[in-house]
């Protein structure tokens, strides 16, 4: 039978956010402490689910990016040669590195909360979570610029970010677009777009998956939180335009299913649209993968 919508609707609801905003606010003042040159600048600030409004309750982790913003690295692949020259005549190179950045900002989060709470990871540091605090991940990286065009009056470009593994050999580099991602999120999610119901249907489908997992429908490993909702943000806006949650629901899940039948969900972006969702990178998902889950969560639906 049918999900509830008295469910569905619980199911839509965000997430506590108080607890990312102390975690974000400790690990930013610790960072504070240290005293940096007057010309190394850094801001932090959170990406993931809960900037984007769609962490729902039981999510136990923050994502807290340090972008070092006194370099920058950048593509210039689209540009004229004269473009090109251009740009090398205006920019020198950086005076700073990030992995010397990188290797401060580790040494102070020791200090501020024990060696044995700060895990360096492959792609990000972890503080472990404390009565007041929750894990959190911290991604220190630099902006990237992936230019467009270029004049010495006119810088066009899509902004990134940029980081480098850390137990890979040799290392590898890794681009993201977190900014890209929470704008086309916001747009998606406006009134005239998807009634607003871009992210609570977000939620709706990030606990559906939860109880799938507390279910043994699948694990938890098949469907990323981030992969499942870039997937969301590939389902037409008239899908989140139905009177109900349920209804909601079902058109996305039968879009899906279409789309895997007639090959158009191997064509899906990510939310940021600088990459296919589906591939081999280390940054898209597998097909057969988002396969199983779409099945499992018809099966999931039918037998609630």
């Amino acid at each position: 039978m049918p999900i509830p919508e008295r469910q569905l609707k619980t199911w839509s609801n965000q997430g506590a956010v108080q607890s990312s905003a102390a975690t974000h606010k400790s690990v930013e003042n610790c960072i504070k402490k240290v005293n940096w040159n007057d010309d190394v600048n850094y801001v932090t600030y959170l990406q993931g689910s809960y900037p984007n409004y769609t962490n729902i309750y039981g999510n136990s982790d923050v994502d807290l990016v340090v972008e070092f913003r006194s370099i920058f690295s950048k593509n210039l692949s689209a540009l004229t040669e004269s473009q090109k020259e251009e740009y090398r005549a205006n920019y020198k190179p950086a005076k700073y590195s990030l992995a010397a950045f990188k290797a401060s900002v580790v040494k102070q989060l020791q200090e501020c909360y024990g060696k044995n709470n700060v895990v360096v990871g492959n792609k990000a540091i972890l503080v472990k979570g404390d009565g007041s605090r929750l894990d959190c991940d911290v991604l220190v990286c630099n902006p990237y610029r992936k230019y467009i065009s270029y004049s010495s009056s006119n810088e066009n470009y899509i902004e990134g970010i940029l980081f480098e593994t850390e137990h890979d050999s040799p290392s590898k580099t890794i681009i993201n677009y977190p900014k890209v991602h929470l704008k086309n999120g916001s747009i998606k999610n406006r009134h005239e777009n998807t009634n607003g119901n871009f992210k609570p249907s977000v939620r709706v489908l990030k606990n559906m998956k939860a109880s799938m997992v507390d279910k043994n429908y699948i694990t938890k490993e098949l469907a990323p939180s981030y992969f499942l909702e870039c997937l969301i943000y590939n389902s037409q806006n008239s899908n989140f335009r139905q009177s109900s949650y349920g209804d909601i629901t079902v058109s996305i899940i039968n879009q899906f299913s279409a789309d895997l039948k007639n090959g158009k969900m191997a064509n899906y972006l990510v939310q940021n649209e600088q990459r296919k969702l589906f591939g081999s990178g280390d940054q898209q998902w597998n097909i057969d993968d988002a396969t199983t889950f779409v099945n499992q969560l018809i099966r999931f639906w039918n037998e609630y």
